[in-house]
């Protein structure tokens, strides 16, 4: 069933503009699981009185086009709706992405995504975030919580969160030098003025006295921030070099018995797991053809798939992902829906024709929801589908679902 977007909050603090609502089900959904008091507002003749009654503090603009974008929120400032501090996002399609970015530029939108295709979610969620801190108190808007975050490691955790209170450290004591230097500055002027020291001598004092000290004391916060997240780094760099040292041992061993290959291992569980997948797969490498036009998208699946020890193949269409077939044999293709020279349903025809009357399984790489274009191709012997944007449990759970 397809998801509708959220309509329910009345006095929302992000709002989404929009003339086709199945344009953006997916952008839509990713902000609604991040902000409670969220709205999609469809463009209408009244959208400028709705502003000004709302003063919503982030706004998207997703019309049909940036050139459409870019007239309603001139318009909406000319005609003084939003004239209150705001946090403007500007949503484009990948071809617009130039013009998007030249608006920011210019200080007409203070952001922009690319949300057709949809590839980077959590970049949308840090955008938005990033705007209800900039246009109101952090007070009132609570954050991202862990739950929507990806499983990240510990140890990376760690990290990640050391660094950032290292930067909030230096932060905090840089405003904290520049605030003390302000106030010791405006003091010693006005004894200056009564004592009558002359400009050379009131210099001297303040370096003395206050800068030389501040910096000290900003050096020494520096050198133990930095020094707690050299250690970290170096654990973890000790850490990657053992695991790589034993990947090296274990490359070494040719038994079949996956046992002796687990005996060269760590005991730990998590490292012994591993090591079966990993000796499970190498048994029998399946390989795979990723056939995608959009580089960003394909490197990605290639990744993910290269991880899992399968044997990966690219094309960047369907004439060039026919000519790897013809000279090699895959057990499973990935394969976009729309490609320039040749889409993914004809290419699905033409594979049964060049590999002898058999069929290789196909999963179906699309955006698209038109359930006609699925049907159609599904006819032609689709095993599956991946919906984009999608996750890395959700590529692999459709590969294993499939019969390789």
């Amino acid at each position: 069933m397809t998801n509708k977007v959220k309509l329910a909050c009345r006095q929302p603090k992000v709002i989404m503009i929009y003339e086709n609502e199945d344009d953006i089900l997916g952008a839509a959904s990713i902000i609604a699981d991040q902000v409670e008091e969220y709205r999609t507002v469809m463009l209408n003749s009244e959208i400028g009185e709705k502003i000004q009654i709302i003063k919503p503090s982030v706004l998207l603009f997703a019309l049909s086009n940036v050139q459409r974008s870019i007239e309603l929120y001139t318009k909406l400032i000319t005609d003084q709706h939003l004239d209150y501090p705001h946090y403007g996002i500007l949503l484009c399609k990948n071809r617009e992405s130039g013009v998007a970015f030249r608006c920011c530029i210019k200080g007409l939108f203070d952001n922009y995504f690319v949300y057709q295709p949809l590839y980077e979610k959590f970049r949308l969620k840090m955008i938005v975030h990033n705007g209800l801190l900039i246009s109101q108190s952090a007070e009132k808007y609570k954050g991202l919580n862990e739950e929507q975050f990806e499983f990240i490691g510990e140890e990376l955790t760690a990290l990640i969160d050391s660094g950032g209170e290292c930067k909030q450290s230096l932060l905090n004591s840089i405003s904290k030098c520049k605030q003390q230097i302000k106030e010791t500055e405006a003091s010693l002027v006005e004894e200056s003025k009564r004592t009558k020291v002359s400009s050379k001598e009131l210099i001297e004092k303040i370096n003395k006295t206050h800068i030389e000290p501040l910096l000290a004391e900003l050096e020494n916060n520096i050198k133990i921030g930095l020094d707690g997240m050299l250690q970290q780094l170096l654990a973890k760099q000790l850490g990657l070099k053992d695991l790589e040292h034993r990947a090296m041992e274990l490359s070494s061993i040719k038994a079949a018995d996956p046992q002796v290959i687990l005996d060269a291992l760590s005991p730990e569980a998590s490292l012994c797991e591993e090591a079966v997948d990993m000796t499970n797969n190498a048994n029998e490498i399946k390989r795979i053809l990723v056939v995608e036009d959009n580089q960003i998208y394909r490197d990605m699946l290639v990744r993910v798939l290269a991880k899992e020890a399968y044997q990966v193949d690219e094309a960047a269409d369907g004439l060039s992902a026919l000519k790897k077939i013809r000279s090699n044999q895959y057990s499973l293709i990935l394969m976009d829906l729309f490609m320039p020279n040749l889409d993914g349903i004809n290419t699905t025809k033409q594979i049964k024709t060049i590999n002898g009357g058999e069929d290789i399984p196909v999963i179906a790489l699309t955006g698209n929801k038109n359930k006609e274009l699925i049907k159609k191709w599904a006819e032609q012997g689709l095993q599956g589908y991946i919906l984009k944007p999608s996750s890395k449990q959700e590529i692999l759970e459709a590969v294993s679902r499939t019969a390789i």
